[in-house]
């Protein structure tokens, strides 16, 4: 077992886990499109973005970085926030509008 900090609480984890992995077992929720637990990760929505220390001074997709011992993690810093909101207003404003073959076509509450 290794050792992260999750928002400064202490997370035990497995070898081999993503940080998304060990940041929900701190109960943290982080939001995210693509990622799915049983397929393999694609880590293209960048919704789950989170800092990381020691790492890059930039914030990094949860989802497809490995967790390491000793890490600490980030998830509600002013950084990651304004770097959510953005990549939340790209893939809003690229969204189409007009959704005929959509499930939530009529429903959708982007279209409100």
């Amino acid at each position: 077992m290794a050792i992260a900090k999750v928002n400064g609480v202490e997370v035990e984890f497995e070898p081999g886990m993503t940080v998304l992995q060990v940041a929900e077992l701190a109960g943290e929720e982080i939001p995210r499109f693509c990622y799915h637990e049983r397929l393999s990760i694609a880590g293209n929505c960048r919704m789950c973005l989170v800092e990381v220390k020691p790492g890059p001074p930039k914030p990094q997709a949860s989802c497809a970085l490995p967790a390491a011992e000793g890490q600490e993690i980030f998830t509600k810093t002013p950084m990651v926030k304004k770097a959510r909101e953005g990549v939340m207003e790209f893939l809003l404003i690229n969204h189409p509008l007009d959704c005929p073959i959509c499930d939530q076509g009529g429903e959708c509450d982007l279209q409100d």
